[in-house]
């Protein structure tokens, strides 16, 4: 099974592709900081193409979230899954649509390790 992004990829061979900033609202990027749960929330992104990858990387952090780099393309559809189970949570069973991804580690600078 290909993802989306990896068949929009077929259709422009030898150009970037990727995906990134999915499987949330508005709401949860006009204040991204989630005060009193001392937590920063976590975009995860991928894509074929290094460099375009860093360029995301820096707009996801612009945009108050911690970027989680999760390598090539080929793993854009396990992204895509996660989507589709935050909007079934948030859509279908009622859960609260701030909900977001929260990668913890032992290393308190978080999981982009930079």
């Amino acid at each position: 099974m290909r993802s989306g992004s990896e068949v929009v990829q077929g259709a422009r061979p030898g150009r970037p592709g990727g995906q990134g900033v999915h499987d949330l609202r508005l709401e949860n990027f006009e204040d991204s900081a989630y005060p009193g749960y001392g937590v920063k929330p976590v975009m995860m992104y991928c894509g074929n193409d290094a460099g375009a990858r860093e360029v995301v990387g820096r707009l996801i952090a612009g945009l108050g979230w911690e970027p989680l780099d999760v390598g090539g393309l080929e793993q854009a559809l396990h992204l895509e899954h996660m989507t589709l189970l935050w909007v079934r949570m948030v859509r279908v069973t009622g859960h609260s649509p701030h909900m977001v991804w929260r990668c913890c580690r032992d290393d308190p600078v978080g999981c982009s390790g930079n």
